[in-house]
């Protein structure tokens, strides 16, 4: 009906009597006192209190409940008492209080309220509960009494173990001029610049502040002041080599931060082991990119199952040289291109491109010789540890390589007759060579192994002016027919894993 009145189950005035007086007439929120006696006369007093609704009164309210009954909704246990500024926070700001966080404040309050019952002001605290519910008290009513200064901002206050923090968001776009003194420091100008032009944290320490078009930090020093910026949840795509056939992606998710001249990424990939950091202007300036690598969640895992090894290494091999990258930014599904550049990698990367392929070789002796080796707990072991290995896993990994010639030094003891045939024939016969070795790796001794280099069909052949005699060396070449290949294989790497299990 046109013109009709708003439902509302207020509380009767016994109702507000009762809340007032089971907080000692003080505020739920700020503590200050709500009640006193009027200037001038004898038998009068006045009140800044009110009674507020957790839920509220009417529909449309902050917090209103419809499953709430009207009797409910009017009873005590819906409210609690406040000083009229407080109160119209309450009951005007959805945002300022959930009903979980009034229920803890009403609590809370009635609990300080009994804990001063028949005691002294000077000698009212003493337990640390009493203390902290004192400090707690304090904050929210510092807090209240800033944004009563000026209602814009949202003001949260806490101790911290230095002193008091406070912490100010603005409620709405706010045209206010923030007046930091940097005391000639051209750090802390230029750290300031750069906070501005970009967003992120700033702190500041023993600085001059003062905010003019609020009355908020008037003029003075402050021993600890923080800037910061919303951040927002991105992920950045980083392409290298796109215009390849075999580009890769780096996906990182992390977040963005904007000021008056860009925007700044900061995010990581693969579980924390790579981060990136991106710098990027409105205006499409080439952008700064900036990776880096945190390996140590490796330390004391098995060899075999390093997480994202593969895909680090690519990458590292990718950055051995200046590689063109672009950078994609998506936001609420929304794609953007940031930008293209060039990263060069080679220099800065290079003791780590070395640590890896240093992994890289442990890895391929462990599947060979079933070694099950574990990295050690200081990572740079795996760099004091180098050896010089390189004709070992060339005999490893000979038929990955295709290398059809093998070349050796070899004593004839009784069977040169026969060796000299096979030079002589050049025909294409079964060759296995066989090879004891013993490892040391990473402080560990392991072996004797077995080793047969193998061919189905190869010929042997003479190198340089050697003579095939019982007793004396000989220089042997021996190719792979063709059509053929060498392969090696531990011939012992059951008995060699049942030992080193048993010891």
């Amino acid at each position: 009906m046109k013109g009709a009145k708003r439902i509302r189950d207020d509380f009767v005035q016994s109702v507000k009597l009762i809340l007032a007086k089971r907080v000692n007439f003080r505020c739920s929120i700020c503590d200050v006192q709500t009640t006193g006696p009027k200037t001038g006369t004898s038998n009068k007093d006045f009140s800044i209190g009110k009674a507020a609704h957790i839920k509220a009164a009417a529909p449309g309210g902050p917090r209103y409940d419809p499953n709430q009954s009207p009797e409910k909704r009017a009873s005590i246990e819906n409210g609690l008492w406040a000083c009229a500024t407080c109160a119209d926070i309450i009951d005007r700001d959805a945002d300022a209080y959930s009903v979980e966080e009034l229920l803890r404040l009403k609590h809370e309050a009635e609990q300080l309220a009994r804990d001063r019952v028949g005691r002294n002001p000077e000698t009212a605290l003493q337990t640390q509960s009493e203390i902290r519910r004192a400090i707690n008290v304090f904050c929210r009513r510092e807090a209240a009494r800033q944004e009563r200064l000026d209602p814009r901002f949202k003001v949260a206050v806490h101790m911290g173990e230095s002193g008091t923090i406070y912490e100010i968001s603005a409620k709405e776009p706010v045209e206010t001029r923030l007046v930091i003194g940097t005391q000639g420091k051209e750090s802390e100008f230029l750290a300031l610049h750069d906070f501005f032009d970009y967003g992120g944290n700033h702190v500041s320490d023993s600085v001059d502040i003062r905010m003019e078009g609020s009355p908020l930090f008037p003029s003075e020093n402050i021993k600890r002041f923080r800037l910061s910026t919303q951040p927002r949840s991105v992920t950045i795509t980083a392409i290298l080599n796109e215009e390849t056939t075999t580009p890769l992606f780096v996906e990182f998710t992390g977040n963005a931060t904007q000021g008056s001249k860009g925007f700044r990424f900061k995010g990581s990939a693969f579980d924390g082991m790579m981060t990136a950091i991106t710098t990027a202007d409105y205006d499409g300036g080439r952008p700064d990119f900036a990776f880096t690598f945190n390996l140590e969640g490796w330390a004391k895992k098995p060899a075999k199952r390093l997480p994202y090894f593969a895909r680090l290494q690519q990458i590292m091999q990718s950055l051995a040289s200046p590689v063109q990258i672009r950078i994609q930014c998506t936001h609420n599904g929304i794609e953007l291109d940031v930008g293209k550049g060039f990263v060069d990698g080679g220099e800065h990367f290079r003791f780590l491109r070395i640590f890896l392929n240093e992994i890289d070789e442990l890895r391929q002796l462990d599947d060979f010789f079933g070694l099950d080796l574990t990295l050690p707990t200081d990572l740079t072991d795996v760099i004091r540890d180098r050896g010089d290995i390189s004709e070992l896993l060339a005999m490893v990994n000979i038929d990955k390589s295709g290398e059809r010639e093998i070349r050796l030094r070899m004593i004839s003891i009784d069977s040169e007759e026969q060796l000299k045939t096979m030079i002589a024939n050049q025909a294409a016969v079964d060759i296995r060579i066989n090879y004891q070795l013993n490892l040391s790796i990473l402080g560990k001794n392991y072996g004797p192994f077995d080793v047969d280099v193998i061919c189905p069909a190869a010929t042997v052949h003479s190198v340089g002016p050697s003579l095939i005699e019982a007793g004396k060396p000989a220089n042997l070449a021996m190719i792979a027919a063709d059509g053929h290949h060498w392969i090696a294989q531990v011939v012992n790497a059951k008995e060699h894993s049942k030992r080193r299990s048993n010891s």
